[in-house]
């Protein structure tokens, strides 16, 4: 039996797989503990010391690649991954060009079980893939670094820098785009398509016509009539059924 691990923020995921590896992979798989963010995540591993980690790429509070480096940085991952992702073109991009497993949601079980038989064969023939991990944590901070979103606006798109991006508004069927310097885009997507485009554990919605970018973040002001103060100083409203979501943010 290969032990193993789940790290996942979304309760039903974590019932999903653990179903899904119960019917079709029980002779193999033991699932020995689940974790829910960087920190609990980071404990679990170094007590249980799995042969085996389901990572989902975004969690509550940080996401998959921060969890890797930090255990880098405390000794090494010595264990075989399958990544799980909703959709991150970056990380796939990765995954493919140094040959390591991920499921897409919502989880197929033919690929659950190829991507299973895959790396049970690799822990028993010792096979490591360290090298591997350390190409994707470097390509994929490198393409962070220098990250940009096109803006579909009248003329065409626009590339802008994910760092000048303070927040988003929408403005009937399209959104305003407020970067720094106060300069405006006006893009002629949708607040919810923007929603859905843009990387999650960057972008928030905070309101019903707000998204919020959470490196421009400097305060968060609590109560009924609860706001953001951003970098530049300007106000953005926390709607009441936004609220824990901008209170586990903080």
């Amino acid at each position: 039996m290969i032990t193993a691990v789940h790290i996942e923020d979304e309760p039903r995921n974590i019932e999903l797989l653990q179903s899904l590896l119960a019917t079709h992979c029980q002779q193999v798989i033991e699932m020995k503990g689940f974790a829910k963010n960087v920190q609990d995540a980071f404990m679990l591993i170094e007590k249980v010391k799995p042969q085996l980690v389901f990572l989902d790429i975004e969690l509550n509070r940080g996401n998959a690649f921060e969890l890797l480096e930090k255990i880098n940085a405390a000794n090494k991952i010595d264990f075989e991954i399958i990544f799980i992702t909703a959709f991150n073109e970056y990380a796939i991009k990765a995954f493919r060009l140094n040959a390591i497993d991920y499921l897409l949601k919502p989880i197929s079980v033919t690929e659950l079980k190829e991507a299973v038989n895959r790396a049970v064969a690799k822990i028993k023939n010792g096979e490591k893939t360290t090298d591997n991990i350390n190409a994707i944590l470097k390509q994929l901070n490198e393409q962070n670094t220098a990250k940009k979103i096109a803006i579909s606006v009248a003329e065409g798109l626009q590339f802008v820098k994910i760092d000048e991006v303070i927040k988003l508004e929408a403005k009937g069927s399209y959104t305003v785009f407020h970067l720094l310097n106060n300069k405006k885009i006006i893009c002629t997507k949708s607040i919810g398509d923007m929603e859905e485009i843009l990387p999650q554990t960057i972008f928030v919605r905070v309101h019903n016509a707000w998204i919020v970018n959470v490196q421009m973040l400097k305060k968060y002001v609590k109560g009924r009539n609860g706001y953001l103060e951003m970098e530049d100083d300007s106000v953005v409203p926390v709607s009441v059924r936004k609220k824990g979501t901008v209170l586990d943010l903080m």
